[in-house]
């Protein structure tokens, strides 16, 4: 059993120490274009949603409660297939759920009242919530240390590709076929999952959690092979120093060991930070459209606004993940936010071409802290965890995600909608304050170097297995 526990050590410390390959570039592809079409299936949602509200005859508060019932989807998606991926696997779990928001972004389009529309989005989203959670463990658990935010902040940047996608598709769809056809389009990640086996193997971190030694050596060989154009020598890898192991902790339910001692501070400020960027993110995605129409905007204009800050936030998206490896994950994500708070309250305020100015400013942090931030919250928990931990950070924004809509339209609906873009810069400045206090840096480190001093800490109390099964 002893030799498990090496041969352990030994394959992360292989797969850790690669350099950025072949096979590291097709994992990426297959990653960014999953995470870009679930922001795309979101942002064509929120283009669609004046004409839903037309169509069914909605008012403001009505078309935002139509917005949260999928944002519900989502929530409880990233809850679930953040958790179960830590007991199935993080492969099987982005498969079923590119399949799931395929099949069911595709059936809004067939919508014959609001009730089977809200069906339809709810289910879609409910596969959509858990994508991100899923392709961003990955990321992290197949990035080298050295280019963890770099690879796995660029395959986040997808996000705010995919608003792109949606806006310019909107641009072209909506005029001429109506906001069904956009729905439409909605099945064309199903082609992803046939290029999934081929380049997306199970995580090697979850293979060794698991205690499948075997399989996880045969990926490491296969990703070797590909990335260095040969195997290595046993006399090489006996050469490499090893990676410290985390402790194989005996846990049945994972969510509960996040609210655990030692983990419930980070846990709890990480989830304040999340629930304060989505409040700001998804209220903008979902409701600007709705907001700037109030102001007596035409919807064309408003696409281009939102063309505008997609466009910059794929900029910030990819600036991020690399900023965050330059100088560290603390200093950058606190600047983005509490810049980003300031950014907000100048969007609200513009006027004239300094309104697109403004947009791109909030598009360069909103949505483009996100996909690091995420990077940073897989770091610090355990691979046992890791994905139950960035899927109950997203699904806990997601809380703050569907009460903007209908706290936005009831705003709206009540005089009030001039100060919507207030509350974004409000929650970006919680959520500064709250990131800078949990008070860890993990730049350029391995996973398994983070999380051992923590597991080491916490064993004695949850009851450890010393060696891998």
């Amino acid at each position: 059993m002893a030799s498990n526990a090496e041969k352990s050590a030994e394959l992360l410390t292989r797969l850790d120490r690669l350099p950025f390959s072949k096979w590291h570039r097709n994992f990426f592809i297959v990653a960014f274009l999953g995470v870009m079409f679930d922001a795309a299936d979101f942002a064509l949602f929120g283009a669609a949603l004046p004409l839903i509200a037309k169509e069914f005859g909605l008012g403001p508060a009505q078309a935002g409660f139509v917005a949260t019932v999928g944002l519900v989807g989502a929530f409880v998606g990233a809850l679930f297939w953040g958790t179960i991926s830590d007991y199935v696997g993080r492969r099987t779990s982005f498969s079923a759920t590119i399949g799931i928001f395929a099949l069911f972004t595709g059936l809004v389009a067939a919508s014959w009242n609001i009730l089977s529309l809200q069906v339809f989005r709810f289910l879609s989203n409910f596969g959509l919530g858990g994508e991100v959670p899923v392709t961003s463990t990955l990321g992290s658990e197949f990035s080298p240390g050295r280019l963890r935010g770099t690879m796995t902040g660029g395959i986040m940047a997808a996000f705010p590709v995919g608003l792109a996608l949606a806006a310019l598709l909107s641009l072209l769809i909506i005029p001429n076929f109506g906001w069904r056809a956009l729905f439409v389009v909605g099945v064309v990640p199903a082609l992803l999952l046939l290029v999934v086996r081929r380049y997306m193997p199970e995580s090697v971190r979850y293979l060794v959690s698991r205690g499948k030694i075997a399989e996880a050596e045969q990926t490491v060989v296969d990703i070797e092979r590909q990335a260095l154009g040969r195997n290595l020598t046993q006399a090489e890898i006996d050469a490499l120093p090893k990676l410290p192991q985390e402790a194989n902790v005996e846990t049945k339910v994972t969510v509960t060991e996040l609210l655990s001692a030692g983990r419930a501070k980070n846990t709890l400020l990480l989830w304040i930070v999340s629930f304060g960027f989505l409040w700001a993110s998804n209220g903008i995605l979902f409701m600007l459209p709705t907001i700037l129409v109030a102001r007596g905007f035409p919807l064309s204009q408003v696409i281009v606004f939102m063309l505008v800050q997609a466009c910059s936030a794929i900029f910030g998206y990819a600036a991020c993940g690399w900023l965050i490896d330059k100088f560290g994950r603390r200093p950058v994500l606190f600047l983005y936010f509490f810049i980003g708070a300031g950014f907000h309250l100048w969007f609200a305020e513009a006027s004239g071409v300094w309104l697109y100015v403004a947009a791109a400013a909030v598009g360069w942090v909103n949505p483009g802290v996100y996909g690091a931030t995420s990077v940073y919250v897989g770091e610090l928990y355990p691979t046992r965890l890791r994905a139950t931990a960035v899927g109950w950070f997203f699904g806990i924004g997601r809380i703050g995600s569907f009460l903007a809509p209908s706290v936005v339209g009831l705003m709206i609906a009540n005089g009030v909608g001039t100060y919507v873009l207030h509350t974004f810069a409000l929650s970006f400045l919680i959520s500064a304050i709250a990131l800078w206090a949990v008070g860890i840096e993990t730049r350029g480190r391995a996973l398994e170097e983070i999380n051992k001093a923590q597991d080491d800490t916490l064993a004695p109390q949850a009851g450890t297995r010393a060696e891998y099964a």
